[in-house]
């Protein structure tokens, strides 16, 4: 076994906690430093997909989260004349597949109990702002007041797709951002969603409303709204009654959840980052989660795949040296995370763009591919995170842990 290891971890999403627990019960000397002052409970609802909850079952933390989902059976989207484009059953899968709806605050609580559990040194309220070295190379960070940590044998930069510390890492990489974003609420949920639906609706290619099953002992629901970030300013000063006018001619089973949006300042906003890195991993650093690998949320993975960064590394520095144990988590996490930065950029347009044409050809194309049991499958497969390519999945030996069921 390879020897302990100090370790920092920027940035407390979801791959640094996660990674954190694995690495702390390894015996590896872990500290986790967040700019936030505190934990907060933000962040929109989420879909939580067999291969991350393959990865909470691994870290024995299934149980804790599981009073905090909505167990979700189905993707179903429709245009705004009734149109079914997809109707996606996890049971395509397996009778005991299931997606779970629940908020990255919920998700974080459960995390973050389980670090401090391990033995992680929690360090809120720290910025990292730059990254040197010492004179064996090891790498040494420095916070907002200017005070030095470390040297550490390796850092694990997870600090989201606005990371501050990318380009300090050494490893290359592109980042864009995309021009649609979304709007979100997240409410009670009410009689007229089925609590085991994730429902969308569209409207050419500018037009798409999404209503998702959110959990937690509360029974939410979380509302989006695709919109043009250079639209927003005026969606504030515009009127709310106008915009929910916009969501019902989509969705006009949504009235009565609508009621309880009284004002602008309910609604959050969010913004997508394309990040593009030939490999994941430089010199004693490597990068995890949107830092790593920021994409469009158009196919819902990306929480899922921090989680399976975190499992990989854990692994791989479970079984090789340091330096090799890096050049193998991104040789493990090429394919999948290919297909899915893949996957993701050629999806997003068919429904977030101003390309109307494509959404006359989605309208054609989705029905009849939803009708093909093959190819439904794989659509499904693929919305349950395990692909590596259109026909091929990952191998069982890479989904750490697992959920009731394995076979992607």
């Amino acid at each position: 076994m390879p020897d302990s290891l100090r370790i920092a971890i920027i940035g407390s999403g979801t791959a640094g906690p996660a990674a954190a627990i694995f690495l702390a019960r390894a015996g590896h000397e872990v500290s986790l430093f967040e700019r936030a002052e505190k934990k907060l409970s933000v962040g929109a609802g989420f879909l939580l997909q067999p291969t991350g909850l393959a990865v909470m079952h691994r870290l024995g933390l299934s149980e804790a989260l599981l009073p905090h989902i909505a167990p979700i059976n189905k993707l179903y989207c429709r245009t705004r004349s009734g149109r079914v484009l997809l109707d996606l059953p996890y049971s395509e899968l397996g009778h005991d597949f299931y997606g779970a709806g629940t908020h990255r605050a919920t998700l974080l609580d459960v995390l973050l109990a389980a670090a401090e559990s391990a033995g992680v040194m929690m360090h809120w309220g720290t910025e990292m702002q730059r990254l040197s070295r010492d004179s064996t190379d090891r790498p040494l960070l420095h916070d907002q007041s200017i005070q030095r940590h470390g040297p550490y044998d390796l850092i694990l930069i997870c600090d989201g797709a606005h990371s501050a510390m990318r380009e300090q890492s050494g490893v290359p990489a592109r980042v864009s951002r995309y021009p649609w974003g979304a709007l979100w609420f997240i409410g009670e949920r009410t009689p007229e969603f089925d609590p085991s639906v994730l429902w969308q609706c569209v409207d050419s290619t500018r037009e798409l409303n999404g209503f998702l099953p959110t959990g937690t002992r509360d029974d939410l629901l979380s509302l989006f709204w695709s919109i043009r970030l250079d639209h927003i300013p005026a969606w504030r000063q515009g009127s709310l009654e106008s915009w929910k006018q916009q969501i019902l001619r989509l969705s006009p089973q949504a009235e009565s959840f609508l009621t309880q949006i009284e004002s602008h300042h309910q609604v959050a906003t969010a913004v997508y980052h394309d990040v593009r890195m030939k490999q994941w991993h430089g010199n004693r650093v490597v990068l995890l989660g949107d830092a790593a690998h920021a994409l469009s949320p158009q196919l819902g993975q990306g929480v899922n795949l921090a989680l399976m960064d975190a499992a990989a590394l854990a692994e791989s520095l479970e079984l090789l040296p340091l330096d090799e144990a890096l050049a193998r988590y991104s040789k493990v996490r090429r394919r999948h995370l290919r297909f899915y930065q893949f996957a993701t950029r050629w999806t997003t347009p068919f429904f977030q763009s101003d390309w109307l044409p494509l959404g006359w050809l989605r309208d054609a194309a989705f029905p009849l591919i939803n009708t093909l049991p093959m190819l439904r499958r794989q659509m499904t497969a693929t919305m349950a995170g395990g692909k590596t390519g259109p026909f091929s999945s990952l191998p069982q030996a890479q989904i750490p842990g697992r959920p009731p069921a394995s076979r992607l």
